[in-house]
């Protein structure tokens, strides 16, 4: 809002990863949700925010029951879309940090009601990556989490592994199938967990 702003032209890495993370979201969500909406680099602003001001994600995304909602009041008309994206917070936002990180994105993440971030960490001229999940809450701290709560439980090891499967992908099949062994695996680890957690009592009735 006050002093200079210089824009610079985003890395290849950088447009690398935020290309590939929506192909990973989009496709990871459909499998367990049947539903994603991304909304990439809409821009995002808390209530009171002036006019042409705001944070603009990498990547954005309804998930689910929300994205059903938006496509709903988008087939309405824009105004009733522009009016469903003033009032429903976003469940998941991806910011890839190659250079640069900014911590005050967190907190205006959590206070626009923002359900999840995911940071991530790569070094240009390499093959490193390194994912963070934080769950945001208006008023409260972010918290670092094991696994996501807004996608299906994967874990920043799942994403690597996704991330690298989709980047040597050349085909939308194929991407989308390097996707789907990850969320398969996750599914297949959930229901073990389950089994294990439930005395055989209950689960034989």
């Amino acid at each position: 809002m006050r002093g200079l702003v210089t824009l610079m032209t985003p890395s290849r890495l950088h447009e690398d990863l935020t290309d590939i993370f929506s192909h990973l979201v989009d496709a990871a969500a459909g499998a367990l949700f049947g539903a994603a909406k991304n909304l990439k680099h809409t821009r995002l602003r808390g209530r009171g925010d002036p006019p042409g001001t705001g944070l603009e994600p990498d990547c954005a995304f309804y998930l689910g029951d929300r994205a059903r909602a938006y496509r709903a009041a988008l087939a309405a008309g824009e105004a009733e879309a522009d009016a469903f994206f003033e009032r429903t917070p976003l469940d998941l936002v991806v910011e890839a940090e190659i250079t640069h990180r900014d911590e005050g994105k967190v907190g205006r993440y959590a206070e626009m009601g923002v359900r999840e971030l995911w940071r991530l960490h790569g070094r240009q001229g390499t093959r490193e990556l390194r994912v963070d999940f934080v769950a945001l809450r208006p008023g409260a701290a972010p918290r670092r989490l094991d696994a996501s709560e807004a996608l299906g439980g994967l874990t920043p090891g799942d994403v690597c592994e996704a991330v690298d499967g989709v980047r040597l992908s050349v085909t939308a099949e194929e991407r989308v199938a390097a996707v789907a062994r990850i969320v398969r695996r996750r599914r297949q680890a959930s229901v073990r967990v389950c089994e294990e957690e439930t005395p055989y009592a209950a689960r034989s009735g």
